[in-house]
């Protein structure tokens, strides 16, 4: 038996040959142990799946697998011809995992599903890529592996942007199953922005029926002079029975989502819905161009109710612990012209807008 052996320590970019297709083995990110054997399994119309229970969470683990391979049998025991999941909670790494790749079996350990999850995205990049299309054959032909992994970083996420450019939900979705594949747990969901507001508050209407528009887009660089636009209304947002499919579609699939909802800057679609919470009152429009607009909320306590109950919103949508609130990018100049945050900065004691911001964010 021939045994290569595969560490963290090791050359990210090793490879091993597929016995069947001659294709290096590639996982991605690379897995802490890795142990390629001589031999193949092969998957075919008598492969059975076997889980631990029936938990809501390990049919979720099933369900990652079956919607490349399709429907298998499932069985009470593993056997031959079996794909295996079990549970060792001696593995400390609540999505750590040990996958091993026999001539007769696949079996999949880990303390919880979590782990089993990421074991299964390691086990489809064992296949050819052709299991990453619509086309769902039958006997898959493999290596014999044996794979020991676990995460270093708790916290391992993505961002997407859907204010600038506007994602539907089935985009969302493929993204999320790109984040899934590479073992990320967090999708960062940026909601709002100068250039549109994205998410659907019911006891603020106009936030999507005038903030998730704008009338037109820059073309070409924002350095390029004078700016040119398109004219194009352009925009979108999720209803909240939209946010609530991709907050369970990502729960499927072990990643929670994080919202973002910006403050006190990158307010401008939001001050075009209700120009009341800016310093100035005036009308603007949700802003077509990119860069940082000067429009950015009052710090007044009209403004932080308005907040608290888009927050409070935002809060029965996602499950997740943390809402992301920008904090980043707040132009002073609108709040240094302004007689009311001139004065709000005298009765608390505040020596500049910049600690002004501070109190806004506190």
């Amino acid at each position: 038996m021939v045994v290569t052996i595969l560490s963290c320590n090791t050359d990210s970019n090793s490879n091993f040959q597929n016995d069947a297709s001659g294709q290096p083995i590639s996982i991605i990110p690379l897995p802490e142990l890795m142990e390629k054997k001589e031999g193949q399994f092969t998957i075919n119309e008598n492969t059975v799946l076997v889980l631990p229970n029936n938990d809501e969470e390990w049919k979720w683990v099933a369900n990652i697998l079956t919607s490349k391979l399709g429907d298998l049998k499932m069985a009470g025991k593993s056997s031959e011809n079996s794909i295996t999941f079990e549970v060792n909670k001696s593995i400390a790494n609540p999505e750590g995992y040990e996958l091993e790749v026999s001539s007769n079996d696949i079996k999949i350990t880990s303390a919880n599903p979590n782990g089993a999850a990421h074991a299964v995205q390691t086990l489809l990049q064992l296949f050819p890529t052709a299991i990453y299309s619509n086309n769902k054959k039958t006997n898959w032909v493999l290596p014999q592996v044996k794979i020991k992994d676990s995460p270093r970083f708790k916290y391992r996420g993505m961002h997407l942007d859907v204010c600038r450019h506007f994602f539907n939900v089935k985009e969302v979705k493929k993204y999320i199953d790109l984040i899934a594949l590479h073992k990320m747990n967090t999708f960062h969901w940026h909601l709002t922005e100068d250039q549109g507001w994205r998410i659907e508050i019911k006891q603020y209407p106009k936030l999507t029926e005038i903030g998730g528009f704008r009338n037109g887009t820059l073309i070409g660089h924002y350095n390029d002079q004078p700016h040119q636009f398109d004219g194009k209304r352009y925009g979108g947002f999720y209803t909240q029975e939209e946010i609530k499919e991709v907050v369970q579609y990502a729960k499927e699939r072990f990643i929670t989502v994080l919202p973002e909802i910006e403050l006190p800057g990158h307010a401008q679609a939001a001050l075009a819905a209700y120009p009341e919470l800016g310093c100035t009152g005036e009308k603007v429009e949700v802003l077509q161009k990119w860069g940082v607009s000067e429009n950015v909320f009052c710090p007044k306590e009209e403004t932080f109710v308005f907040l608290e109950n888009v927050l409070k919103e935002v809060m029965d949508l996602f499950p997740g612990k943390y809402i992301h609130i920008g904090g980043d990018e707040c132009p002073k100049s609108q709040w240094k012209e302004s007689v009311f945050c001139q004065n709000l900065m005298k009765k608390n004691g505040l020596k500049d807008e910049m600690e002004l911001q501070s109190y806004f964010i506190k």
